[in-house]
C-alpha cells in the first residue's frame, strides 16, 4: 500500500507539471489517501489505523447548475481498504450446517517464530454523488471548493492476508481469498473541502460493515479521513 501511495502521488504530480503541455480534459481523476478506524470494532479485534489505509481513485464530472458556483458531480472509481489488525488476529470463515460463520481467531502455530503484519482487504466499484461549491466557477482547477454528497459500492474482491517468521528464520506471506461475511453493498456519506488540486476528505459508512458479522461486529462502521489529490 505504501509503494502505490507513492507512485500515485507521483503520477499526480507529474501530471499537474505536464499539465499545460496537454489540452483539458472532461472531468477530473482524484485520487483520495485515508486512515480508516471502525465504529465498533469485533470481539478481539484491535486496528492499527495509521496501518489501515484507503486508496479511492475517481473520475469525477461536474455539471454545473445553472449560472450558479454550484454543480451536481457523478462519478465512478475504485475503493481499495485495507484494515490492519493488532495482536495477531485474523479472520476466518467456513460453512457449518449450511450457514456463513465468521470468526476473529488469534494465529498460533507450533513451527512459527514470530508473526507480521495481519490484515483484511476490501475493494470496491464506487458510484460517487456530491454536490460541489466551486469559488471559481469558471476555473474549477483553482481557488476554492467544497462537496457533500454520498457513494454507493459494490464489493467485487477481499482477502486476508498475514507474514510470519518460521523457526528456521525464513519469512513468509500466506494470503487467502474469501467473503469473511462482508456486506457485498456499501453506501453512506462523504465531504471534501480544499485549495486548487489539493483538498481533505471524510467518508462514513452508514451501512453495516459486515452482513454475516464475527461475534461483537454487528454495528461495524467504517470512518475514513484524509487528503485528496487532483490528477487533472
Amino acid at each position: 500500500m505504501k509503494k502505490f501511495a507513492f507512485a500515485v502521488v507521483a503520477l499526480v504530480l507529474l501530471g499537474n507539471i505536464a499539465k499545460a503541455q496537454r489540452p483539458d480534459l472532461p472531468g477530473a481523476l482524484i485520487i483520495d489517501l485515508g486512515v480508516n478506524t471502525w465504529s465498533s470494532a469485533p470481539d478481539n479485534i484491535a486496528l492499527n489505523n495509521f496501518q489501515s489505509k484507503t486508496v479511492n481513485i475517481t473520475y469525477f464530472y461536474d455539471l454545473p447548475l445553472g449560472n450558479s458556483k454550484f454543480t451536481f458531480t457523478p462519478g465512478i472509481g475504485l475503493g481499495l481498504e485495507k484494515f490492519s489488525f493488532e495482536d495477531n488476529y485474523t479472520l476466518s470463515s467456513e460453512i457449518n450446517n449450511g450457514a456463513l460463520e465468521v470468526t476473529a481467531e488469534q494465529l498460533s502455530q507450533p513451527d512459527v517464530f514470530e508473526y507480521g503484519k495481519s490484515k483484511l482487504g476490501a475493494n470496491y466499484l464506487d458510484i460517487p454523488l456530491e454536490f460541489r461549491f466551486y469559488s471559481r466557477k469558471n476555473q474549477y482547477s483553482r481557488g476554492f471548493r467544497a462537496a457533500i454528497g454520498g457513494k454507493v459500492g459494490v464489493l467485487y474482491s477481499s482477502f486476508t492476508k498475514f507474514k510470519y517468521e518460521d523457526s528456521l528464520g525464513d519469512n513468509h506471506m500466506v494470503k487467502n481469498r474469501a467473503n469473511y461475511g462482508l456486506n457485498r453493498f456499501r453506501y453512506g456519506v462523504q465531504a471534501r473541502v480544499g485549495f486548487g488540486g489539493f483538498s481533505l476528505f471524510g467518508y462514513y459508512e452508514l451501512s453495516d460493515k459486515f452482513e454475516t458479522p464475527p461475534a461483537g461486529g454487528e454495528d461495524t462502521n467504517n470512518l475514513t479521513f484524509g487528503i485528496a489529490l487532483t490528477g487533472f
